[in-house]
């Protein structure tokens, strides 16, 4: 008998209505009080979503409600449904946590949402190696299929394992930038320029941050990162001077606040309302639908009349 006939044949245990009525108990009381708790949410909320189960408390509520009933129920019965359950509701939470980072942080990028699904079939497919117990045995063959990188052999469990914790380090620098900018900033500072340049900053910094200890993570040595770091800086200074100089007059402009989100500017006979400030570029948008996206370089070294 393989795992899926026994995994079924349990499934037809006489005290199943009892695991049944358990799991319902605990999702309704874990909706029950995400309601309750998010009932004045914003439509942005990590936690509650737009529709409190997209969130990440509901599902973070029912692993614990669920958890703690199989152990209960687990002393007086045969338990093969909330043990199902629990893999399940971690993939939920997992899927509804980067789901709600992403959508909060890129709004409107379709590599996010790319992203989203590529990690959503990742974790059901676990949950259900999980669930029908094939998980140890695929993670062994994964183990076993190594690659050599010139003295270093890595094995794909190992990568899986690497871009895993990687992606979840990067995940949660998203969500503190994007607590940082929703809860501290828009309360703090009025100035609409000021408070992108801060959120682009402090976003940077936490993504830098993540990035070195994911691949610490990874077992990356941090100490050979310094001579990629001379070769990039050699890189910047001969070849990419200009796209330097751009990212450079884009904090320039916002701190210095010469320009606004909002004015009606002209460059180069071009008017129009300043509807964007990037660290590279600025859009501006005329009044008849055309924009012009003008380097930050050139802002900061030639004469632009604000008409604001």
């Amino acid at each position: 008998m393989n795992e899926i006939e026994r995994l079924l044949r349990d499934l037809g245990h006489p005290g199943m209505w009892v695991e049944v009525t358990v799991l319902l108990a605990c999702l309704a009381g874990a909706w029950a009080i995400a309601w309750f708790a998010g009932r004045r949410h914003a439509a942005e909320s990590i936690w509650f979503g737009r529709v409190i189960i997209d969130g990440l408390l509901f599902p973070l509520l029912a692993l614990a409600f669920t958890w703690v009933a199989r152990s209960v129920v687990d002393d007086f019965q045969k338990v093969v449904l909330l043990r199902m359950a629990i893999p399940v509701l971690v993939s939920l939470a997992g899927i509804r946590f980067l789901a709600r980072v992403l959508t909060v942080a890129f709004p409107a990028s379709a590599i996010a949402r790319l992203v989203e699904r590529l990690f959503s079939w990742l974790a059901w497919v676990g949950a259900v190696l999980w669930i029908v117990g094939l998980l140890p045995p695929v993670l062994e063959e994964l183990e076993a299929i190594q690659f050599s990188f010139g003295k270093t052999r890595l094995s794909v469990l190992a990568l899986l394992q690497g871009a895993l914790s990687a992606g979840a380090v990067m995940v949660v620098a998203l969500w503190i930038s994007a607590t940082v900018e929703r809860n501290v900033l828009r309360d703090t500072v009025d100035d609409l320029s000021l408070r992108k340049v801060a959120s682009n900053a402090i976003r940077a910094v936490l993504l830098l941050v993540g990035f070195l200890f994911a691949l610490s993570a990874v077992g990356v040595d941090l100490t050979a990162l310094s001579v990629l770091g001379g070769a990039l800086g050699v890189g910047i200074g001969f070849g990419l001077q200009k796209l330097a100089s751009n990212y450079v007059s884009g904090f320039v402009i916002l701190f210095e606040r010469s320009l606004r989100i909002g004015d009606t500017v002209r460059v180069d006979n071009f008017e129009g309302i300043v509807a964007d400030i990037k660290t590279r570029y600025t859009l501006i948008r005329a009044l008849n639908g055309r924009e012009s996206i003008v380097p930050n370089e050139k802002l900061i070294t030639e004469r632009i009349e604000n008409l604001s």
